[in-house]
């Protein structure tokens, strides 16, 4: 049986998970000294394919940026804010499972929006080159005759 080979993350995907990380740490009041938890890590990036957790044992059913995460939790900060002020949690677990739930009920919205986002923001530019072609096009000088019409004025 073949193994699964891990896979490298780019520079890009790296400054995503750290910037993921570093949200998390100060939702759940870390201070620099402080770390996630293994089984924090491995929810974090268990979202990312979809699995509850982490695990290369079982099936991604999903392919999420940590850019995606990271927007979803800021898009669910003012329910997780109440959440925090509101509920009793009984350990750092429960309370970063609540979160992680609240955030998992919304990734798909904050994905389609970033997808219908960013399928705007194509068209626009797509829309921009052709309206400055016809602008364009609008001052040419037409050629009647084989001569400029203010030609015919001189």
């Amino acid at each position: 049986m073949a193994k699964a080979s891990k896979k490298k993350m780019t520079e890009q995907e790296l400054a995503d998970w750290d910037e993921l990380y570093c949200y998390i740490k100060k939702l759940m009041n870390y201070d620099e000294n402080q770390c996630l938890s293994k089984n924090m890590v491995l929810r974090l990036k268990g979202l990312s394919t979809g699995k509850f957790m982490a695990n290369k044992n079982i099936k991604d059913n999903a392919n999420y940026s940590y850019k995606i995460i990271l927007l979803t939790f800021k898009y669910c900060n003012p329910s997780i804010q109440r959440a925090l002020d509101t509920v009793s949690f009984e350990n750092e677990n429960h309370k970063f499972n609540y979160i992680m739930r609240i955030v998992e009920n919304n990734i798909n919205t904050v994905y389609i929006r970033m997808k219908n986002a960013e399928k705007a923001k194509v068209e626009a530019q797509e829309s921009d080159v052709s309206y400055a072609a016809n602008y364009v096009n609008m001052f040419k000088a037409k050629k009647t005759n084989g001569t400029k019409k203010l030609d015919d004025l001189w």
